[in-house]
């Protein structure tokens, strides 16, 4: 099936959704983060573009940006060149990273704007890896109550709201029921699930590797032994398709012949 042709925006905003192929972990210490955002940062100085929102999860990345039609792919090509081959550098492996085709929604109105700067910058809490958005480390949330962000344009976002008090005010409204409901459900999930980041942590203890990346030189076996330990350990199955690199049938079928 052909693909369908990118819509572009009137306005030139987008949101961007960048995602890894079969849910690979792209960022798995601090280096890894801090080198994209050098990239991005470097990539939209070259190409005059305006980033006014980021936020950077294990396997896949949100960007809120405003840029020319013609300058979209090629800025996004540059970035995940970039990207892709310091990355596979670092963990000595080849092949994509990223899945070939980015995704991009097109942002029109101002409430569309607004309502999409909630949801990028409430994805970690979504996922279970903060309790808050001001606690995660590596989106653009803390940037518009003034940490330091040269990357980013909040002045877009003040202008929408009437200032820099009334975008706050609209933030405190909109994450705090968001909040309160994560906390109610923190506590019906008490002691069931890790989060990401602690999962990950479990699978270099377990399996003694650096990185998910080397989990392709490991022998079928081996591999299969890990997947079985990762789940005694109290893994989810999604969690064990994204660190192994293997899908979630093959998952499925490993730990079913465990039983």
């Amino acid at each position: 099936m052909p693909r369908k042709p990118r819509v572009f925006s009137s306005t030139g905003i987008y949101h961007i959704i960048l995602r890894s192929v079969n849910q690979h972990i792209i960022f798995e210490d601090d280096t890894d983060y801090l080198k994209f955002l050098y990239i991005l940062s470097d990539c939209r100085e070259k190409y005059s573009i305006d980033v006014y929102a980021y936020c950077l999860m294990d396997n896949h990345i949100h960007l809120i940006v405003n840029t020319p039609p013609d300058k979209l792919a090629s800025f996004f090509q540059s970035v995940g060149t970039r990207f892709v081959r310091w990355y596979n550098t670092k963990y000595r492996r080849t092949g994509h990273l990223f899945q070939d085709r980015f995704h991009s929604t097109v942002i029109e109105t101002e409430r569309t704007f607004l309502s999409t700067l909630i949801y990028i910058h409430n994805n970690p809490v979504k996922a279970n890896v903060c309790r808050y958005p001001s606690e995660y480390r590596w989106s653009s949330f803390n940037a518009y109550y003034g940490e330091k962000n040269t990357l980013l344009n909040v002045r877009y976002a003040y202008d929408i709201a009437g200032s820099k008090e009334m975008l706050l005010k609209y933030f405190a409204k909109n994450f705090d029921s968001t909040e309160c409901n994560y906390l109610l459900e923190i506590e019906k999930m008490a002691n069931r699930f890790f989060t990401d980041e602690k999962a990950l942590e479990i699978f270099k203890n377990v399996t003694k590797l650096d990185s998910t990346s080397e989990v392709e030189k490991l022998g079928k076996k081996l591999r299969n032994n890990y997947v079985r330990k990762l789940k005694k350990e109290g893994l989810t199955l999604k969690q064990l398709s994204r660190l192994m690199n293997i899908s979630l049938s093959t998952v499925i079928r490993i730990c079913k012949n465990d039983t």
